[in-house]
């Protein structure tokens, strides 16, 4: 063999080497895949796309048109495009509803503090600060809770030409009044007043923080706390009640309650009352409801709702306005700052329990700040309604508190 041949077969048996030390590794694509998004609740789609035996409306002298169509969709492929004239036919009710999810009992006691129904409207021309609606939601007893649209239900300063959402709070719903049952719904009915056309689209249960009412959520804090009116604790570094130019934090704790705050006052501490006059002075109030979900639209005080004052002094003292009686074991101190005073207060409430305090639990709740001199309150400061007073008489003027853990 020539010498150029001995390089060759040298040259192809380190190849054969080469390659047998070599794997070939076949290529696998791997596409992930994104997790679908959980539904807010289990029934949570009251209309979309399609009109079935599920939706009714009043049949009434022709009062009201329901046309459905691509044209009237906001997403997907039909919307529902509506015509009403209870004025000028003179028809005696008007309205159309949805027994969703085939008619079956739907469980809305787990959402009845964090959801809402909401939907999708349009106008042809012109707009609109509400609409002339009450929306209606029945249990299979046939008791209703019924919620009349107003702004406050309106996302934006107005209802357009362009699609607006709409979202009214299950808390909101006069359930209690009514008797109604969360937790085994019918339907829900949508009652029109008056004359109109509007193109309505995607009705839903869909998550609503807070109510039309102010809401205040409260950790759940230790009973070893130090009160010393300082506030230098942790659970008070969460975010606080503005009253007026005074700042109020609430925590819950097994047994009881407790309030810390920075108060705004020019003559700080001045109080010298006794008993259920200590409002006539410098004083903080707090009322709430310890019945969870009790319907906080009452106009009168429930057995289960309690008041209590707190007067801001050198010897603070605490007063039971509801059992008309002094707390002896309430803890409270103040100290005197540059721009008013701070304190921190432990207000014993035997029926606040573990139970109660279960996170997502929902209560009414209304703070003020009293503020005057030896003789007579002179200002009163509100959280939740700061224009209307008779928050002591009146519940339906408080806001909302909700326990997180």
């Amino acid at each position: 063999m020539s010498s150029a041949g001995k390089h060759i077969g040298l040259m192809v048996m380190a190849l054969v080497a080469v390659s047998s030390c070599v794997s070939v590794q076949e290529n696998s694509f791997y596409i992930e895949t994104p997790e679908e998004p959980k539904p807010f609740h289990t029934s949570q789609e009251i209309y979309h796309d399609y009109m079935t035996s599920e939706f009714w409306m009043s049949r009434e002298g022709g009062c009201i048109e329901v046309t459905a169509g691509k044209e009237y969709a906001r997403a997907g492929n039909a919307g529902l495009n509506l015509k009403w004239s209870k004025v000028s036919n003179g028809c005696d009710w008007v309205g159309f509803g949805f027994g969703w999810d085939n008619w079956s009992g739907k469980d809305l006691s787990s959402i009845y503090s964090t959801g809402s129904i909401q939907f999708y409207v349009r106008l042809k021309e012109g707009e609109r600060t509400t609409l002339p609606w009450a929306v209606g939601i029945e249990d299979f007893s046939g008791a209703q809770a019924w919620l009349g649209m107003s702004s406050n239900a309106v996302e934006g300063d107005a209802i357009t030409t362009e699609w607006t959402k709409i979202q009214l709070p299950l808390s909101e719903f006069n359930w209690d009044e009514q008797g109604a049952d969360p937790s085994n719904i019918k339907q829900v009915i949508i009652e029109v007043q008056g004359d109109g056309e509007i193109e309505i689209d995607e009705i839903s249960l869909a998550p609503y923080e807070g109510g039309y009412r102010k809401r205040a959520v409260l950790q759940v804090a230790e009973n070893n706390l130090q009160i010393d009116g300082r506030l230098i604790e942790e659970v008070w570094r969460s975010d606080a009640l503005q009253v007026g130019q005074s700042q109020i934090h609430i925590a819950a704790s097994a047994g009881g309650l407790m309030m810390a705050g920075r108060i705004m006052d020019e003559t700080p501490l001045v109080n010298a009352h006794d008993g259920a006059e200590i409002y006539n002075g410098d004083a903080v109030e707090i009322a709430f409801s310890t019945d969870q979900g009790s319907y906080t639209r009452r106009t009168m005080y429930r057995s289960t709702d309690r008041h209590f004052g707190i007067r801001m002094s050198r010897t603070p003292q605490v007063y039971d306005f509801r059992a008309k009686r002094v707390v002896e074991n309430a803890t409270v101190a103040v100290y005197e700052t540059q721009n008013g005073y701070s304190f921190e207060a432990f207000i014993p409430v035997p029926n606040f329990t573990d139970e109660i305090l279960k996170a997502g639990q929902l209560f009414g709740l209304e703070v003020a700040v009293d503020q005057g001199d030896s003789e007579v309150r002179e200002i009163q400061q509100r959280w939740n309604n700061p224009e209307a007073a008779g928050f002591h008489e009146y519940p339906n003027l408080w806001g909302e508190m909700i326990v997180k853990r």
